[in-house]
């Protein structure tokens, strides 16, 4: 069976396609390095799992992001899975030039880069490709180190809002079955 001819779409305009992908709730992250020893960092959404064997990972920076070349040269990563206790500082650290260390537990990972001590997990990568795709990267990562902190609901992004996610464990005799609910808020948008 082959695939039907149709025609071609009208163009999208950008706000249009960032509206409606941003119907799709992500999770929020963290990404790290530590050039010349000193850390830095960015928030994205875009991250995603590429394969388990090995274990990858890849996320999207933005094409004029300085943080972004700076992160590069290092060939290491850090990634922090952003909680929803997060939420404040990730909607003060997503803006270009905001100091996204300042009160910050974090201890260094293999190359320096920033492991938030309260993340939901933090994964610990090399940099092993870079796609130019649009205006921005796909950068794909292996990931050589894993930690997972037990609890916490996950930070979300959708709608151009962070919000969360509950596990509601339901109570009762035998195994317990956890389900996720949301939990609104606002928040600015990635860029």
């Amino acid at each position: 069976m082959g695939l039907a001819a149709t025609a071609p779409a009208a163009a999208t305009d950008a706000r249009s396609f960032r509206d409606a992908i941003g119907r799709f709730a992500t999770g929020v992250a963290f990404v790290t390095a530590a050039p010349n020893g000193e850390p830095v960092g960015l928030i994205v959404n875009s991250l995603t799992s590429v394969s388990l064997e090995p274990p990858l990972v890849s996320f999207c920076p933005s094409r004029s992001s300085l943080t972004w070349t700076r992160m590069r040269r290092t060939g290491r990563l850090g990634v922090n899975v952003l909680a929803r206790q997060h939420q404040h500082f990730a909607t003060r650290a997503t803006p270009a030039g905001a100091d996204r260390f300042a009160g910050l537990d974090w201890q260094p990972g293999r190359g320096g880069a920033a492991l938030l001590t309260d993340a939901l997990a933090t994964l610990e990568c090399e940099i092993i490709a870079e796609h130019p795709a649009g205006d921005h990267w796909i950068v794909v990562a292996r990931v050589d180190e894993v930690r997972i902190t037990p609890g916490g609901d996950p930070l979300v992004f959708f709608a151009g809002a962070f919000g969360a996610l509950q596990a509601a464990v339901t109570p009762g005799p035998g195994p317990s079955f956890a389900t996720a609910r949301p939990v609104t808020s606002s928040a600015p948008v990635f860029s």
